[in-house]
């Protein structure tokens, strides 16, 4: 009798390791195929466009901490899709969206089209799914972007490091979404963390600081690799800093990178060439990797085909791939990293800089999509 009892504990016993093993398989938070399922096209019923789907698959990933996504959808394939970003909490972002993409789905699709919530934060409503709960880990200045995978700084391939733009004192850049681009790289085993700055103290000797006490603890956390990545004026300290710490530095991500102000108003945008020219240099040839993207029409680039023109200088006598992406319109403007059509046609080229091996990674100016690499 004690025998059988003992088997049957025993038995019991595996049972229950059995389920929890498969509840933790099923985890978001923990297992990539869970969460990868969760933001994957499934959740959009019939629409399937490549905007919508970029759009929630990579773009929303992005978004900071009550956020939500919402879609209207016709059987005839046409769709509108909104989401935000940074509300104060997941009731507001809902009200926020809906109201938004149903004003956007009325006006593209005609009176009478509304939307639906597709996600608020990780919760999918789509799908009957355990939710993503969004991640809170900080690392120094560094916070995890909340709703990216976190694969752990001993299994992940290493770290991006995003650093958003500068609007001046008034305007607050901390609850913008990061670009899709960087969803593939987390897609790649990358985890993705953002150095966020209160805007009343972000001058550019100020975001150094931060960023050069940062790097350190990165690699005591056990990160191997770190990319410094940014928009705007986040683009142009993060080369900044890679060329003062270039052995630290796996690869550096500059989209429209900036320092000198708008042309239409009062400021120094006419040593922007110049200063661009000196950050170049700055860089060794042998590291890090650089990617620069610049766009036509942008109010805070004096001449972005000059400027790629300079990036691909560059490439002809560094060792280190590289790259210049100055994508050909429709995709413009200052913030055109933002646009799903980058992440679609020359996301693919910034991936394979950052993971391919030297001689493999794309090098000089890129304008049309990078599909092969």
């Amino acid at each position: 009798m004690h025998k059988r009892w003992r088997a049957g504990f025993l038995g019991l016993a595996l049972l229950l390791a059995g389920w929890s093993a498969k509840a933790h398989a099923q985890d978001p938070n923990t297992d990539f195929g869970a969460y990868r399922a969760l933001f994957s096209v499934a959740a959009l019923g019939p629409a399937r466009g490549p905007a919508a789907v970029t759009g929630y698959t990579l773009h929303y990933r992005g978004a900071t901490s009550h956020a939500a996504f919402g879609l209207a959808a016709l059987p005839d394939g046409r769709s509108v899709w909104r989401f935000v970003t940074g509300q104060p909490d997941v009731a507001a972002a809902r009200e926020a969206v809906q109201l938004a993409c149903n004003r956007d789905a009325a006006r593209l699709l005609g009176a009478g089209h509304g939307c639906r919530v597709i996600a608020a934060d990780g919760t999918v409503e789509t799908l009957g799914r355990p939710a993503f709960r969004t991640i809170e880990a900080a690392i120094g200045p560094f916070r995890a972007a909340p709703l990216m995978f976190r694969h752990g700084p001993q299994s992940a391939e290493g770290v991006v490091v995003w650093s958003h733009g500068y609007g001046g004192r008034a305007s607050d850049h901390r609850q913008r979404s990061a670009p899709g681009v960087l969803a593939l790289l987390n897609d790649a085993g990358w985890d993705v963390m953002r150095f966020d700055r209160d805007p009343a103290e972000d001058d550019l000797p100020v975001a150094l600081a931060g960023l050069r006490r940062g790097l350190p603890l990165l690699r005591e956390a056990g990160y191997r690799r770190i990319v410094l990545a940014g928009q705007s004026r986040g683009g142009w300290q993060s080369v900044m800093l890679a060329a003062e710490q270039p052995e630290a530095v796996h690869a550096v991500l500059a989209f429209a990178p900036a320092a000198h102000g708008e042309a239409a108003r009062p400021n120094n945008l006419a040593a922007a060439s110049e200063d661009f020219r000196r950050l170049l240099a700055g860089l060794p040839p042998a590291g890090p990797r650089l990617a620069v993207a610049v766009f036509a029409d942008d109010p805070f680039d004096p001449d972005p085909a000059a400027r790629a023109a300079l990036v691909a200088e560059a490439a002809t006598r560094r060792s280190a791939p590289t790259l210049a992406l100055f994508p050909e319109p429709p995709i413009r403007g200052h913030s055109g990293v933002n646009d799903w059509r980058f992440t679609r046609a020359l996301g693919p080229c910034v991936l394979t800089l950052v993971q391919a091996p030297a001689g493999a990674a794309p090098r000089g100016v890129r304008r049309r999509p990078c599909g092969g690499g």
